[in-house]
Parts: structure tokens; sequence; C-alpha cells
């Protein structure tokens, strides 16, 4: 049952990675290279609809982790390896839930209207995809850390 719920959590990561990897190369690039043509709109509503895809994501890391962790016998957000990719997976999700999550709907909301008046992506809502773009970046650089401290057991 363990490794079939080691498989399942790591096919997650892989699939977190990757869905990063191509958001960051291809859609925030392709975003940032069509500024002010109409394929701007597009693809910000590519990257809005990503939300699903790396939240599928994580719930599946949480669940099969908690379910790991319970059946291994380790203890929850102690100073162990483990422990710390439980507080930089908590981490992430307060980011998500918190921070990503509403900016992310207020660039739909904005998008929304934009286009509803035939117009293009404004500089505000540019603005708030390049922060999020950061802050994305950010979040998958603890996925990371973390696939690093499950393969190394650090300490």
């Amino acid at each position: 049952m363990t490794k079939i719920l080691l498989i399942i959590h790591l096919i997650a990561v892989c699939c977190w990675l990757g869905g990063a990897i191509y958001e960051r190369i291809f859609i925030v690039g392709g975003i940032h290279r069509a500024k002010g043509t109409e394929l701007e709109a597009s693809l910000t509503k590519l990257l809005l609809s990503t939300v699903t895809f790396f939240l599928t994501s994580v719930l599946t890391i949480l669940i099969t982790g908690i379910i790991m962790t319970v059946s291994s016998g380790y203890g929850f957000l102690e100073w162990t390896w483990i422990g710390v990719k439980q507080y930089i997976l908590l981490a992430i999700i307060l980011v998500f839930f918190l921070y990503i999550g509403p900016r992310m709907g207020r660039i739909g909301k904005q998008l929304k209207a934009s286009l509803e008046k035939n117009e293009g992506v404004d500089e505000e809502t540019r603005s708030l995809t390049r922060h999020n773009a950061v802050i994305f970046d950010i979040v998958h650089l603890g996925v990371l850390i973390n696939l690093i401290l499950g393969v190394t057991k650090f300490f």
C-alpha cells in the first residue's frame, strides 16, 4: 500500500514540477512576449486555468503525504526532514489560498471586464500577473526543496 501511495505522491510531484516549468517558460514567457496583442489575453486566461491543475496536484500530495506519514510512524511538524517538508507544504498551501488565489480571482475579474469593453489587458492586470508569476516561482522552488529533502533525507 505504501509503495502505491508513494508512486501516486511522486506522480503528483512530477506533474506539479512539469506544470511549473511549462507554465513559466511557455505561458508566462508567452504573456510577456505577447504584450499588447490579442494573444496576451488568451495566454492570461490560460494562466488562470492552471489553478485547477496545481490545486489537484497539491491536494494529492497533501493527502498521500498525510497517509504515508501516519502509516510510517512519523510525527507531524517535527524538526526532522519530513517535518520540514510538512512545514514547506503548509506554507505553500497558505500562500496559495491566502495570497495567490485571491489575486488570481482579481486578475480574472479585471481581464473579463477589459474583454467585455473590447480592450486588451490593462497595465494593472499585467502588473498583478507579473507579481503572481514571481510568487509562483517561489512556491515552485519550495516544491523543489521538498523533492530534494525527500530524496536525500538530509537530516
